[in-house]
């Protein structure tokens, strides 16, 4: 049959329609008769012990039905957010061979309050102005302490947040190999240095996050919340509440954005469940912008001291990293874990570097908690090593493609262990790197720059090649069913949260099964529904999921072969499957998909396969940007004038969908370079970048103009050949722009953000 629709084909998104026409459904879009209103009442300190909490005003108010305090809190939910550092495989050990503290965020607050917006009650009422009036009359007995909100301020220790970390050191990690790079080091032609600062990031989400809680008749506790696996959340959640999961049903609507940062529970979450339960009424909870930029996870934040050794060649020896990570006040479930198994395996990068020393100390702050974010990690490597490259050429006169080139690991090389850890099986990197340079008309900036020039204005150009470690867990889960009516539901593990899963294994089983693209229905986000799954995170959904879809479809048709036997009286060995029909070998005699389904029904069955695909390994997805900015001295503002993409991720799915994944993630990690920053008051732990108006996203008209292209290397270790494409622009967009606007500037050192402020001002220095 035609595979106009299936894999390779830039088919539009079956969800825009709805999207588009306003029939989305997002939590906060639902409602359930007699539901309840909730506000979260929330410390303005930094770091306070909490003497008492005083309810009497609020709960004699208008319609408020509950003030939950942590002491309230506790008939329902038994346990904390639970961290994970001691739970093996997320227990990383530290260079003394300890692991983390346990520093498990507890939903409201007892004895001690750690970072400014941590919730400390729980108002519930018949509307959400009332919710909000009465969360005004809570009166909370604060004794202010003293903040450790910079890194300089936690080293200090002045500030102890945790006893079990007197020193607010979580983990000090270490990895690589010390001696051989410090052999590397002594013999070294030349030495570049770096100091880097990785700046924190909002993680701004489209939806602002929501719940709602409801109690079915039996006493079942259900959830609906947008998040990024709704099977992990009920584990969480069903830990925290004591119970077990099947007590406990999580429904996942329509949700704006996830990036890493809806992966986890929040204490709202666990709120409006007790909530519910204690009033046995709906109750929901939505977050506003300014709760959004104090309570929801951050990201990045990071001094990163590099040093790359190099021979009188340019061939690079070795590479030195110390890295400061400030994480916030609490570990949100496993990101210790998150942070060191992104982070350091692949330091080194596309480059054939033979050793590595790396070194991470993770900080305890008054700050907002940090959780994963597109790209974690390989943003921050990846930066760190384009950056050292450029100005390793600029000190040592060399060319910076030349220089990148000599020392690029080829194809014929692989598999390649970075000095990091990582193993790369795939990857043309040369060749990325030489189609980016086309797409970006290297050869032709010299022109662009003199006519910039004589408008009075500067121009750079930056390159940035990078690898990312695409994955998570390594296996997922799904279900095909063929239906009577001929359609097919795919019943999926995976998370849709604005990727286009629906379209997407849509086209993967039009291929595999040779059904019509419009008779698959795709099925995600509710434990009642779907059997299991691992959600979606680190860009794993159409590698892993993908596999997934692949060898249930396979199994359906096993059990369709058998099934069709029966219905057309032969032997299952005589029977044939191609394009939706089973035919008995070398005759015309078959029956549809839809037929064997009816069949199966008629005697109590189900034309079904489930699938729990495992990977082999990790893959790693890469790719090339080129960035070219035009730098104003008068005013320092920086105009993105054309970014280049080239990506390999596999094999392409969808064309559309890619470019849509590339261009959003470039556009977050441009917002990073440029404009993105959250910034805190050192001496008051006050957040001084809470709300649109002091904290830029880039618009359309901040991005320049997108060139993309994709190089397809097939990963070999699932049936549908593909990288992760949710991450890669995010990972290698920030060094582009950086090294594009130190190419404006000459070589002037600026941090990210390179804002017009922070230009103007370096170019006064």
């Amino acid at each position: 049959m035609t595979t106009s629709k299936g894999i390779g084909a830039a088919v539009r998104r079956v969800e825009d329609r709805r999207f588009l026409t306003g029939d989305s459904r997002f939590t906060d879009d639902i409602d359930r008769p007699g539901q309840l209103l909730a506000v979260a009442v929330r410390s303005p300190h930094p770091h306070a012990h909490l003497a008492g909490i005083d309810t009497t005003a609020a709960l004699a108010m208008p319609g408020v039905r509950a003030v939950l305090t942590a002491h309230d809190l506790r008939r329902i939910v038994k346990g904390p957010i639970p961290s994970l550092t001691t739970v093996p495989p997320f227990d990383v050990r530290g260079r003394s061979g300890k692991t983390a503290p346990d520093a498990s965020q507890y939903p409201l607050a007892e004895g001690r309050v750690r970072y400014a917006g941590e919730p400390v009650a729980f108002v519930v009422a018949d509307s959400l102005a009332q919710a909000r009036d009465a969360a005004q009359a809570v009166a909370v007995d604060y004794t202010p302490l003293p903040a450790a909100v910079t890194i300089e301020q936690a080293v200090a220790a002045v500030a102890p947040l945790w006893d079990a970390a007197r020193d607010n050191v979580s983990l000090d990690w270490g990895g690589g190999d010390r001696e051989a790079t410090a052999e590397a080091f002594a013999k070294a032609a030349h030495v570049t240095r770096m100091t880097l600062i990785n700046n924190r990031v909002v993680i701004a989400f489209m939806e602002p996050r929501s719940a709602l809680a409801e109690v079915e008749p039996d006493g079942r506790l259900v959830l609906h919340v947008g998040c990024q696996g709704a099977h992990g959340m009920r584990a969480l959640l069903a830990g925290m509440l004591g119970i077990s999961p099947e007590r406990l049903r999580v429904v996942v609507p329509d949700t704006g954005g996830g990036f890493g940062a809806r992966g986890g529970v929040y204490p709202e979450f666990a709120l409006v469940l007790a909530a519910a339960k204690l009033l046995g009424r709906p109750v929901k909870w939505t977050a506003d912008r300014t709760e959004s930029f104090l309570a929801d996870t951050q990201a990045r934040d990071h001094v990163m001291r590099g040093e790359l050794a190099l021979d009188a060649d340019g061939r690079f020896l070795a590479l030195r990293v110390a890295i400061d990570w400030r994480h916030g006040a609490y570990i949100p479930s496993r990101n210790i874990w998150v942070i060191i198994n992104f982070l350091p395996p692949t330091m080194g990068g596309v480059y054939r570097i033979p050793a590595a020393d790396i070194g991470i100390r993770a900080l305890f702050t008054n700050t907002t908690p940090q959780a994963a974010y597109r790209g974690i990690g390989r943003v921050e490597t990846n930066y760190l090593i384009e950056s050292l490259i450029d100005q390793a050429a600029r000190e040592t006169g060399r060319d910076r493609i030349e220089l990148r080139r000599r020392n690029i690991v080829a194809p014929a090389e692989m598999p390649w262990r970075a000095p990091g850890g990582a193993v790369y099986h795939s990857g043309e990197f040369t060749a990325n790197l030489a189609r980016a340079l086309d797409l970006g008309q290297w050869d032709d900036f010299a022109r662009r720059r003199a006519e910039s020039e004589a408008n009075g204005l500067r121009r750079g150009i930056g390159v940035s090649l990078f690898v990312e470690n695409d994955g998570g867990a390594p296996g997922e889960f799904a279900e095909v069913v063929a239906e009577p009516d001929g359609t097919v539901t795919l019943l999926a593990g995976t998370q849709d949260f604005g990727m286009g899963h629906a379209t997407m294994y849509a086209q993967i089983l039009h291929d595999e099964l040779g059904v019509p693209f419009e008779t698959v229905r795709v099925v995600y986000g509710d434990t009642d529904r779907v059997q299991r799954g691992s959600g979606s995170h680190g860009s794993r959904s159409a590698r892993i999921g993908g596999g997934a879809v692949v060898f249930g479809a396979r199994e359906m048709v096993k059990c369709g072969t058998e099934l069709a036997a029966e219905l057309l009286e032969a032997a299952p060995a005589d029977i044939a499957y191609a394009d939706g029909r089973f035919t008995i070998r070398g005759t015309d005699r078959s029956a549809s998909l839809g037929e064997v389904a009816a069949f199966a029904v008629g005697q109590g069955k189900v034309l079904s396969g489930l699938s729990d695909f495992l990977t082999r390994r990790e893959a790693h997805s890469n790719g090339c940007h080129v960035a070219e900015v035009e730098v104003d001295p008068e005013t320092g503002r920086v105009r993105l004038d054309r970014f280049s993409i080239v990506a390999d991720v596999g094999r392409v799915v969808n064309p559309m969908i890619v470019a849509g994944q590339l261009h959003g993630g470039a556009a977050q990690g441009i917002g990073q370079a440029l404009m993105e920053d959250v910034v805190y008051d050192p001496d008051t732990g006050q957040t001084l970048s809470g709300s649109f108006m002091d904290y830029t996203l880039p618009r359309a008209d901040d991005l320049g103009g997108f060139a993309v292209a994709t190089n397809e290397v097939h990963e070999t270790d699932n049936p549908v050949g593909v990288k992760g494409a949710g991450e890669n622009a995010t990972t290698g967009a920030p060094a582009a722009i950086m090294n594009a606007v130190r190419d404006a500037l000459a070589g002037v050192e600026i941090q990210m953000p390179a804002t017009s402020e922070r230009v103007w001002r370096a170019l006064r220095r």
